[in-house]
């Protein structure tokens, strides 16, 4: 995997596991983080922030990700600066692969991307450029696409 779709992927697993583990700034947030995750999601995120560690820029992303993992700004910074450890690492890029994957198969879910970089985790809904995600049962008189041709 390429190292921004793999960036984009981890970033995607986890966001929704972040969300309700929001910490105080500070030198022991992200660590405090990484001990009340998930086993799966705490592997991912503690090789990554290890990763990290002597990168003042990195250090930051992953403060502002912990801060507020839900800030779409927060998500594409620390995406990037991901993105850079695994581009001049490529053993990084394969061990960060290896745990999403052990991640999918503990959680029995998935991870994919779309061709557009959209990415969807398990029990995710992900929708790529000018798509639209639906979740759930979607009934009545549903219109796809642009305009429709007559005649």
């Amino acid at each position: 995997m390429e190292p921004l779709t793999l960036a984009t992927t981890a970033v995607a697993f986890l966001s929704p596991y972040l969300s309700p583990y929001l910490v105080k700034a500070g030198e022991k947030a992200a660590e405090e983080v990484g001990k009340k995750l998930p086993e799966a999601a705490a592997k991912v995120w503690n090789a990554i922030i290890t990763k990290f560690r002597g990168n003042a820029v990195a250090e930051d992303a992953v403060k502002d990700l912990a801060e507020k993992p839900g800030d779409q700004l927060n998500q594409s910074t620390f995406a990037n600066q991901l993105r850079k450890a695994l581009e001049a690492e490529p053993a990084f890029a394969t061990e960060l692969a290896h745990l999403l994957e052990e991640s999918k198969r503990q959680s029995g879910g998935t991870i994919s991307n779309t061709g557009s970089g959209a990415v969807a985790t398990s029990g995710g809904v992900a929708a790529g450029a000018g798509g639209a995600a639906v979740r759930g049962d979607v009934q009545g008189g549903i219109h796809i696409g642009g305009s429709e041709k007559k005649g």
